[in-house]
């Protein structure tokens, strides 16, 4: 049986022991089902923006995209996800209440570069870069993909 993100807290069983086990359901399943969406929103809408000129303004997202790759970009965004998870698994053992507050308010925060996203993508569409720019863009970023990098090298 899962618990419901609704429920009011954990059970009163005097038999269930708060050890951990890798067994056991997650405790906010219905949140963190809107926190992974939201970030994989995020992800998307911020390859969208970046497609067409835009900049990543979080410093250590930029350092991964540039190093990296896009793909890594959101190989890290979702790493911050499970990380975010696994915090409220921990805190929601010792206090139900708290893990779930802390699950609704990362959804929250990762709402909220969504929403930003949007105003600038639909600004995007309600005055769009002249056609050429695009499709210089556009040439840039195949370029880039098919040039092979030169592995790291290492001090």
């Amino acid at each position: 049986m899962t618990r419901s993100s609704d429920q009011t807290g954990p059970s009163t069983d005097p038999d269930q022991k708060e050890r951990f086990s890798w067994f056991r359901s997650v405790l906010y399943p219905n949140l963190y089902l809107w926190l992974i969406f939201v970030s994989a929103l995020d992800v998307i809408l911020t390859r969208v923006i970046l497609f067409f000129g835009g900049t990543e303004v979080n410093p250590i997202a930029d350092w991964i995209l540039a190093e990296f790759g896009r793909m890594g970009m959101s190989i890290f965004k979702f790493i911050i996800v499970a990380i975010v998870i696994i915090c409220c698994e921990i805190i929601g053992r010792r206090s139900w209440k708290t893990g779930r507050n802390l699950a609704f308010a990362s959804i929250i925060i990762s709402f909220l570069p969504v929403i930003w996203s949007s105003f600038i993508i639909f600004s995007l569409i309600l005055d769009p870069p002249p056609q050429d720019e695009i499709v210089d863009r556009t040439q840039l970023v195949l370029a880039s993909e098919n040039t092979p990098k030169a592995p790291m090298e290492r001090p």
